[in-house]
Parts: C-alpha cells; structure tokens; sequence
C-alpha cells in the first residue's frame, strides 16, 4: 500500500484540482482494471479511433501515468507523438482486460488512502460514505477534471508499455513496407521469448523461435561448436525459415524437439505482413541482412539469475553458466550482435 499511496499522492501533484471522486477513479482503474470497459474489441476500436482523431500528438506530455499492479493509463497523446498506431493502441487495450483479474477488496481497502491527500476533509468523507453505500460501482472523472486535463487515455499492461518504442518503430515500419521481419536477439533469460510472444498477440503474426533449430546430436561436433554461432542449425534456418519468408511465401519447417530427440511436426506458416524471429543466433552476420528491424533484449543478471532458476532450478543455472553462456557470449563479442540491432530494449525485472 506504501507504494500506491506514493502513487496517488505524485497523481494529485500532478493534477492538483482533482477531487475525491477523480481520485477515487484512479483507484478503481488500479483494482478493477480495464475489463469493465470493454466487451467488443471492434467496438472499441472504433471509439479509440474517434478519441484519436481529436487528440493533439504532443511530445512533451507524459506517455504513460503508473496505477500500480502492473497497470498504467497509457495516454493518447504521447503514443500520437510516439508514431504507436491506433489499432495498436486498442489491441494493447483488449489484450490488457483480458489478463487483469478484479480485486474488489483490494479496491475497498485502498480507499482510505484517498484521506491522505490534501483535499477538503468533509468532501473525501461524504463522497466515500456515498460511494461505499453505493457498493463500489464504476467511477467517471468529474466535469471539472475533464474541462481542466482533457484525459484521453487506456488503461493497458506496464510490460506494454515498457516496449512501446518497439510498437512504435515496427507501426512506424509498417506504413512503408508492405512486409515486416522483426528478430530479436540478446542473451539467455533476457526476455526474447516473452517479447516474441507479446508481439505474436498484438499483432497476431507468425512467430519462429530459434530454439526449433537446436543442433541435432550429429551435428554437435567439437568443431562446429567451435564456431561463433555454430551452436544452430543455421542452414536449415535459412532453407526452411529465412529464404520464404524474404520472398514472402508461406512456408513449412521442422521443430527439433529435444526431449524426444526427434523432429516435430511440420509447423505451416502463412506469409504474413508481419513475422517475427526470437532467440539467440537469429542475428548471425550470414542472416542480419534479411530483417528490416533488430532488436537486442538485454537485462541485469540478477533478473536473468531469477528466470533460470524458476525454470529448473540450480541445475538449469548451473548448464546455462558453464555452457550456453559462455557460447552466446562468444557469439556475441565475434559478431558485434548488439551494435548491429536498431533497438536495444532493457527487460530486467519483467
């Protein structure tokens, strides 16, 4: 609770002629989430679209206001200036309220903090008394709030917005070409697979995880390993994956799948405007060249320390330190991985 009675208290200094129904309103969003604000994802788009229209894009306003839990208002304005589309705004949206669970206790708890602010005493306990009589329902911003701070926002995910710079190069991207291929490299346990997986849900495009090209046990020799980025089937990569893709064909591959030591299904893959690679090798100097956008994941060690140990315990940290780790990093330092990429994105703690 320390941490968002500091949240609302920085909301009030910032939007100093709120009242308690405003803050109150600022609560429910942190409790309640979005959900209650949507049912149809095409429906919202299409009130999305009219906000949008009627927003100035302004640079100098803040992108983003924290609710705490993991939510925040994403404002309109500052994603206008940024170049994120509408479309993207209203998918972050629906993909938000689906995945916030209501906390109506929560809520009813977090109410006493609105009598910390420096508002006027009775106002805060007439306007809680109603509210908690009234049991807790949807709040609206108050005439005058709207009149003085024209709100124009959603609320959406923090990881949302955390990556919003990559939404808005790849919308920015995707108004001149009419197809898109996105890779995304960095080291182990930095957050490659979660941002491939967010992208492949906002934008409903194929994804192509590197990790379905593990050497097969014959061609794990000493001196494949031996290579800079030798440690992927980097040619059955660039014959089943990169070559369509490029020309924009649907295509087909193999997953390697090696608990069974043995190869997957074909998994088919349409041509799409949008596809996106993850995982480590993707950005080899022999396959750079085939994306429009690079992308190097990187977080702190101990977020990556984390990560690995929930995977499989101190075995899984104790492989990936004596053996993936030293790999990718040589990959890495060889190949100039990181300076090659357009955008770098920090994932620690997320």
């Amino acid at each position: 609770m320390n941490q968002l009675k500091h949240l609302l208290q920085e909301h009030y200094v910032n939007y100093p002629e709120l009242t308690a129904q405003d803050a109150v309103k600022f609560l429910y969003q942190r409790f309640m989430g979005p959900g209650h604000l949507l049912t149809d994802e095409a429906a919202a788009a299409v009130r999305l679209r009219e906000e949008w229209d009627a927003v100035r894009a302004d640079p100098s306003a803040p992108l983003f206001t924290a609710l705490g839990g993991g939510l925040c208002r994403l404002h309109l304005g500052g994603c206008k200036a940024l170049g994120l589309s509408p479309d993207t705004v209203t998918r972050l949206f629906f993909l938000s309220a689906q995945e916030v669970t209501p906390d109506p206790d929560g809520l009813k708890r977090a109410l006493e903090l609105v009598r910390a602010l420096p508002l006027p005493p009775e106002q805060v306990e007439a306007y809680l008394a109603a509210y908690r009589a009234q049991g807790l329902p949807m709040v609206s911003h108050t005439d005058r709030f709207r009149e003085r701070y024209s709100p124009a926002y959603r609320i959406v995910k923090q990881y949302y917005v955390n990556i919003t710079p990559l939404l808005a190069a790849i919308d920015r991207a995707r108004d001149k070409d009419a197809r898109l291929r996105v890779a995304i490299d960095g080291p182990c346990a930095s957050g490659k697979s979660t941002l491939g997986k967010a992208l492949a849900d906002i934008y409903r495009c194929p994804l192509i995880h590197m990790d379905d090209f593990f050497l097969r046990p014959e061609q794990r020799t000493p001196q494949r390993l031996e290579q800079p980025g030798g440690n992927v089937d980097y040619e059955r990569f660039a014959a089943e994956v990169l070559a369509p893709m490029v020309t924009g064909e649907d295509f087909s591959y193999r997953p390697w799948n090696c608990q069974q030591q043995a190869f997957d299904a074909p998994v088919a893959v349409p041509a799409a405007p949008l596809t996106v690679v993850e995982g480590s090798y993707c950005l080899r100097e022999d396959l750079r060249d085939a994306y429009d956008l690079r992308i190097w994941a990187h977080a702190d060690w101990d977020s990556r320390r984390a990560r690995l140990l929930a995977r499989d315990g101190e075995g899984c940290l104790a492989r990936f330190e004596q053996l993936w780790i030293p790999l990718e990093e040589r990959y890495f330092d060889a190949m100039q991985v990181a300076s090659c990429c357009h955008l770098s994105l920090d994932l620690s703690g997320r």
